[in-house]
């Protein structure tokens, strides 16, 4: 399978023009003949919950998409029935009042194939965490998805365990050649391929930690090709389970996540800190 990958930069609040220009590099790699198209994070909206300090929950709201029926969703659907692409990307996500850093795959038919929402969020003012992390039946195989700081250890491992042969990272930012060397030891550990689309930087690493793709470079389109069936997962075969219980105990002091899953007081200051920091370096407070 062809994977195309786009690094651009999303403007923030520019849905329209971040959608075109997110439409050209789509037909780009449609036409090197990539058969799926991976995005980065938020790019429809550029990021606006950390990019934009006085950005207010009512504004975001407004930009917001539902899922499946938002604007864009139906748009991005269209271009997949028109061009015959799989279609990964990230948005601003809402659910009544309540706000997501979200992404979906689309199928060649345009339709929802999958939907996640990023899980570790302590840091982007105004969004919910969101509350699960599995894996997709898809006639791609069994995929799954993180979104940026979710790239966490435990977050892949979890996946991994559950059968994930792909999963997707759209992320903004954060992407050089150090965070390369970090998901080639855990394509490895968890046996996995692991697909990246960041703003300036590409990468596709093989089940045993190899990269077949590594780029950096802003506003471009790359194509490689993901080479199935999987590797074996011999590397999740000697885990002990029976003594990973401590793993899932909440009560760490600091810890920005309760028991459900919610941001704690300390996580809710902290957004408040930076938001307050922020405008002040703009000179807006």
């Amino acid at each position: 399978m062809l994977i195309g990958f786009v690094t651009m930069k999303g403007e923030p609040w520019k849905l329209e023009e971040n959608f075109q220009r997110l439409e050209a590099k789509a037909r780009e790699a449609a036409g090197r003949r990539a058969k799926l198209i991976l995005a980065p994070e938020s790019v429809l909206d550029g990021y606006v919950f950390n990019e934009d300090p006085t950005s207010t929950k009512e504004a975001m709201l407004e930009i917001a998409q539902t899922v499946p029926d938002g604007e864009y969703l139906g748009r991005a659907g269209a271009l997949c029935r028109e061009l015959g692409v799989y279609l990964i990307f990230g948005f601003l996500e809402r659910e009544g009042e309540d706000l997501f850093n979200a992404c979906v795959l689309l199928d060649r038919d345009g339709g929802v194939l999958a939907h996640y929402r990023k899980v570790t969020t302590a840091g982007e003012f105004d969004i919910t965490p969101g509350k699960e992390l599995r894996p997709f039946d898809t006639p791609l195989g069994r995929v799954g998805f993180l979104l940026c700081s979710d790239r966490a250890a435990d977050n892949l491992r979890t996946l991994a365990v559950q059968g994930a042969g792909v999963v997707f990272v759209p992320m903004d930012g954060a992407g050089g050649p150090e965070n390369t060397d970090k998901m080639r030891w855990r394509a490895r550990e968890n046996g996995c391929w692991i697909a990246i689309a960041n703003t300036w930087s590409a990468v596709l690493i093989s089940p045993s930690g190899e990269p077949h793709l590594e780029k950096y470079e802003a506003e471009c389109v790359s194509v490689q090709e993901l080479r199935l069936p999987q590797a074996s997962r011999n590397s999740l075969a000697t885990r002990r389970p029976d003594l990973y219980g401590p793993l899932t105990e909440t009560g760490l002091e600091g810890s920005f996540y309760d028991a459900g899953g919610n941001l704690t007081e300390r996580a809710l200051a902290r957004r408040e800190e930076q938001r307050a920091r922020a405008r002040s370096e703009r000179g807006e407070d």
